[in-house]
């Protein structure tokens, strides 16, 4: 039942890019912490994989639910394209994207009534400080386990 109610979702979500353009997503879970926090809202424009650079978010579907995460790279395996993610509040990158699980990308927020822009120059450099910042985590997680082991 579960698994239906997920996949229903996805269908009504991507309808609704593909009707109106845009989309509000309610954020769940800490994976994208401290950026982005349970409550919060994002409003997700549909767009191609071209249209995606280092440190947008992006929405796409992740098996039967909707993930939304930063893009880390954009790669191309076997003649396939396809994006590198990761949460910014995780330690390790996502399974590579294949570009038809792309359903939109993030390009503002809202939290406490209030609207920031992410796709201004000021919204991008903010997301390229939290990719180094998450790249820095990574490492900084790898090295600790390391020393323990």
């Amino acid at each position: 039942m579960e698994q239906a109610r997920m996949a229903s979702h996805v269908a009504l979500s991507r309808g609704a890019l593909e009707w109106e353009g845009t989309l509000w997503f309610g954020v769940e879970g800490d994976s994208m912490k401290p950026f982005l926090r349970s409550g919060d809202r994002v409003l997700v424009q549909t767009c191609s994989i071209d249209a995606l650079q280092c440190g947008d978010l992006v929405l796409f579907t992740k098996g039967e639910a909707l993930c939304l995460h930063r893009v880390m790279a954009r790669i191309t395996r076997g003649g396939h394209r396809g994006l590198r993610t990761k949460g910014d509040g995780c330690a390790r990158w996502d399974q590579p994207v294949p570009a038809d699980s792309i359903v939109g990308k993030g390009i503002a927020l809202e939290r406490w009534d209030r609207i920031v822009a992410l796709n201004t120059i000021h919204g991008r450099l903010l997301g390229l400080l939290c990719v180094c910042g998450s790249v820095l985590m990574g490492c900084g997680l790898w090295l600790k386990w390391r020393l323990q082991h």
